[in-house]
């Protein structure tokens, strides 16, 4: 079953950007709440089995609505006990849900607040090409209203918003970072994290979606009081994953989202990426905590990850999924417990 299910999504995700499903018209969009239906489902094709490399699968749903504000999720920021998420679309909008859980196991959400991401004054984004956000991370760890960042691809641009309990507001500004002028098309920044502790401490890292240099590593930025250092991504030999999403983790390292189309096949992979390797100057490896396939898992087009600590001190990765807006893919919304050494958290 999930072979068959994941053969028609890559069908539709190989064959041209072209039949994915068409966006919807953000324009006359007003905040408002809409209603989900979430179905659990298992990860693997074994409902026994949870450990998944380093990641333990705690619980999971697919999350559809009847709304048409809903898909194309491609950024995920999470609240600092996991209660509160914020997800941005590449159709413009943003959508803001409140997470309840029971023995450690996420809920169904039943209802999101949805509404149109704005240009500056609080403006709509009258232009499409202006609507392609990627990637959002909050500047403060441990404050989830406040200030975040969002990224967006076409009209290449990083900005701070503000969220609040009614939602994302427009921008206050757009970073002007030289790198940002330099990407073009559908290769802009599709990963943002901001490292929450140690020597880099709220060090924002920015990374390409496509961009790669000579020896083939992917080039992202780190930007740290007013300093931009390029920083480069060694992918193992004969890799063709692209990085969807970046998180900061509570102990100042960082976890990458990672996406790979294969024949009849989309895999995703976690990787772990010291601090001390960021600040090393040399080519990042990282290492893999998780690889999965959609022969025998149940893996759409992740583009979102997120953490938080749970009440037992337990590191929560959140992975969503983006849709593409066609009724072949799904939108899942995933949570693993983090495992290191053995243990089930990051407790450093």
């Amino acid at each position: 079953m999930i072979k068959w299910f994941f053969f028609l999504t890559l069908f539709v995700s190989l064959t041209s950007q072209a039949l994915a499903g068409p966006k919807p018209d953000i324009t006359k969009l007003k905040p408002h709440e809409i209603a989900l239906s979430a179905r659990p489902v298992h990860f693997g094709s074994n409902a026994n089995v949870k450990v998944f490399g380093n990641l333990v699968y705690r619980s999971g749903f697919i999350v559809s609505s009847p709304s048409p504000f809903w898909g194309g999720l491609s950024g995920i920021a999470i609240s600092k006990d996991g209660s509160q998420v914020a997800l941005v679309s590449d159709a413009g909008f943003w959508a803001h849900l409140n997470l309840t859980y029971a023995n450690n196991r996420l809920q169904p959400p039943k209802t999101a607040l949805v509404g149109p991401l704005q240009a500056l004054g609080n403006k709509p984004l009258k232009n499409r090409r202006d609507r392609d956000a990627e990637a959002i991370t909050l500047l403060k760890s441990g404050k989830f209203f406040g200030q975040a960042l969002i990224s967006f691809e076409g009209n290449h641009r990083i900005g701070r918003f503000s969220l609040d309990k009614k939602g994302v507001k427009g921008p206050k500004s757009y970073l002007r970072y030289p790198f940002l002028r330099g990407l073009r098309g559908n290769a802009g920044i599709e990963a943002m994290a901001v490292l929450r502790k140690g020597k880099l401490k709220g060090a924002l890292v920015a990374i390409a979606q496509s961009r790669k240099d000579k020896r083939g590593n992917f080039i992202g930025w780190l930007v740290r009081k007013g300093k931009i250092a390029k920083i480069r991504f060694t992918p193992p030999p004969l890799d063709k994953y692209r990085i969807t999403d970046a998180v900061g983790l509570p102990n100042g390292d960082l976890l990458l989202l990672e996406r790979r189309y294969k024949f009849l096949t989309i895999n995703m992979r976690v990787r772990y990426v010291s601090q001390k390797e960021l600040r090393s100057g040399r080519p990042i490896e990282g290492k893999v905590l998780m690889e999965a396939n959609s022969n025998t898992h149940l893996v759409d087009n992740m583009e979102g990850i997120a953490v938080h600590k749970n009440k037992q001190g337990e590191t929560i990765v959140t992975i969503i999924s983006d849709d593409n807006f066609n009724g072949f893919q799904k939108t899942l919304l995933m949570q693993f417990a983090l495992m290191t050494h053995g243990k089930s958290a990051l407790r450093r």
